[in-house]
């Protein structure tokens, strides 16, 4: 998988310069969570641009990468995006990186809980990233399907923990996430084995 994983990564590059500083600030922290990774990245950048959306909301920003890879297909197809992170820190560097992106009117960048702020925004959404606490996936879904729209996307990451043997107070709420969204009907879901998980939902109805 390392020879696939070079092989496919050797083709793509980074869609802002401020991705490849971020990936920098990552190697010299301890304290994070890895960011989505170069082809998670790719891989939203190319499902925006593709269905044309225009309204995303993610949760967990980590420093940012995530945020601007959305971000810079969203200022191809003129749309926006609104970031929640709950750590002040991390929303500091994320708010400083979307900045030196040249990205900051994109970008709606929020201070809090997600559990709580969900409550607070108005879908529909064309897409919903969720990258937050762990233990925050089952409980959310059911706000994150009520504001995706019509064939819009719920998209979990990290959530191959699970068979990776990631410890189990990460791994079993990420299981418990998958087999909510491949048991729930109004969902139809995959997974693509890149990074550390990606499930992809999208909304069979209203």
């Amino acid at each position: 998988m390392n020879k696939i994983t070079e092989y496919i990564d050797s083709f793509i590059d980074f869609d802002n310069k401020q991705l490849e500083e971020i990936c920098k600030q990552e190697e010299k922290r301890n304290d994070i969570r890895p960011s989505i990774g170069l082809e998670t990245g790719r891989f939203l950048g190319l499902l925006i641009r593709s269905m044309q959306a225009k309204k995303v909301m993610e949760f967990g920003t980590c420093l940012g990468y995530s945020t601007i890879w959305i971000a810079q297909a969203l200022r191809e197809t003129g749309g926006r995006l609104i970031s929640i992170e709950y750590d002040k820190g991390l929303y500091e560097t994320t708010k400083k990186n979307v900045e030196l992106a040249g990205l900051s009117n994109i970008v709606d960048l929020r201070l809090g809980d997600a559990s709580k702020i969900i409550n607070e925004v108005e879908g529909p959404f064309d897409i919903i990233l969720q990258d937050s606490d762990k233990a925050l996936y089952v409980p959310m879904l059911e706000k994150c399907i009520e504001l995706t729209c019509k064939n819009g996307l719920i998209i979990a990451d990290d959530v191959l923990f699970k068979p990776m043997g990631i410890p189990e107070i990460f791994s079993t709420p990420m299981d418990e996430y998958v087999k909510e969204v491949f048991s729930d009907n109004r969902l139809y879901t995959t997974i693509l084995p890149i990074g550390d998980g990606v499930a992809i939902s999208t909304k069979l109805c209203d």
